[in-house]
């Protein structure tokens, strides 16, 4: 078969010129077509699984206090967490712009992530009532930052920072926490690991918090 036979009937009947350039422009969305195909796969994290507190008898330390039963309100953020973007800040160079991942994004939004593992520590620490039940304290989270600071480029951390607050036919107490942990690589999978490491941190200083209020 020639090139002639393998030609389309349209552009065989079409001007030279014309014919030209129609190949070259069917050339061109073939090699735009390959260049997608080829891009990068999408990778996507959670937190991992939660780390469990050490026993007293590991640490030296007394283990945390118990809690009393705590019902969890769901966490909050601002819109740009509603979405599983991977988000970073150029501290050193941009500090007010938020930028993400183009190709590493959360299972899910990390205010849900987030919530998950809140849940998951207070009922280790305690017992996690059912979220209609008025009886007992609730705990509302707002989280205000989650985000992978550079302070240079090759060293960044994990930040979390988020405003708790504990009600119950009023308010109870109301504070603000943050946790930073560096990154082990200045990527998103480094990111990743300090932001799961400063949710834990965060998250372990509320509860000691909580367990400071007189909540009975």
């Amino acid at each position: 078969m020639t090139p002639a036979t393998e030609m389309p009937r349209f552009l065989r009947s079409a001007p030279a010129r014309l014919r030209a350039a129609l190949l070259l422009a069917a050339a061109g969305l073939a090699l735009s077509g390959c260049a997608l195909t080829r891009g990068e796969p999408i990778i996507t994290y959670d937190l991992g699984p939660a780390v469990a507190a050490p026993a007293a008898s590991a640490t030296g330390n007394p283990a945390p206090a118990p809690l009393p039963k705590l019902r969890v309100a769901q966490t909050d953020g601002p819109n740009w967490l509603e979405g599983n973007a991977l988000f970073y800040r150029l501290q050193y160079a941009q500090a007010q712009r938020l930028q993400a991942y183009a190709t590493q994004r959360w299972v899910m939004s990390p205010t849900r992530l987030f919530d998950e593992r809140l849940r998951e520590a207070v009922a280790a620490r305690g017992t996690l009532g059912w979220s209609g039940d008025g009886s007992i304290p609730a705990l509302k989270v707002e989280l205000l930052e989650f985000d992978q600071v550079f302070d240079s480029a090759t060293a960044s951390q994990g930040v979390v920072r988020l405003r708790a607050t504990v009600y119950r036919h009023g308010m109870l107490g109301q504070q603000t926490f943050e946790a930073r942990r560096p990154a082990p690589s200045a990527d998103g999978a480094g990111g990743v690991k300090a932001l799961a490491e400063a949710s834990d941190a965060v998250i372990a200083a509320l509860l000691d918090w909580i367990g400071t209020l007189q909540l009975k």
